[in-house]
């Protein structure tokens, strides 16, 4: 899968310089989220850019669910995860309106790879 060859490229965050601005963000971000309180875990810090704040999150996010989707790639196969689905009631088919804009049914690792490379 295309998704799984970037993979291999994928690496351990470099350390963050203490007064750099992406240092703050993350320490925020790292501060807040065991609060208990979601809209305040995601509000954007007072004094801070907010496209900053989005940008940071966003590739958070994706570095996050990365590594959730490389713990689980063994378990994970085309032979036994043929339907990317959320429980027997919920099918996902994937669609990008560009090069596939009918919805296809796809096993769950090439689901996943499309999302990752859209």
């Amino acid at each position: 899968l295309q998704f799984r060859k970037k993979t291999r490229t994928f690496k351990k965050r470099k350390e963050v310089k203490e007064d750099s601005k992406t240092y703050e963000l993350a320490k925020h971000a790292e501060a807040s989220l065991g609060s208990g309180n979601l809209r305040e875990a995601v509000k954007c810090p007072p004094d801070e850019d907010l496209n900053e704040w989005l940008a940071y999150n966003v590739i958070d996010f994706f570095n996050q669910a990365n590594m959730l989707y490389d713990s689980v790639t063994s378990f994970c196969t085309k032979q036994n995860c043929p339907v990317m689905n959320a429980g027997p009631k919920y099918e996902y088919h994937w669609a990008d309106g560009v090069d596939i804009k009918k919805p296809i049914q796809c096993c769950a690792p090439e689901y996943v790879d499309y999302l990752m490379t859209w």
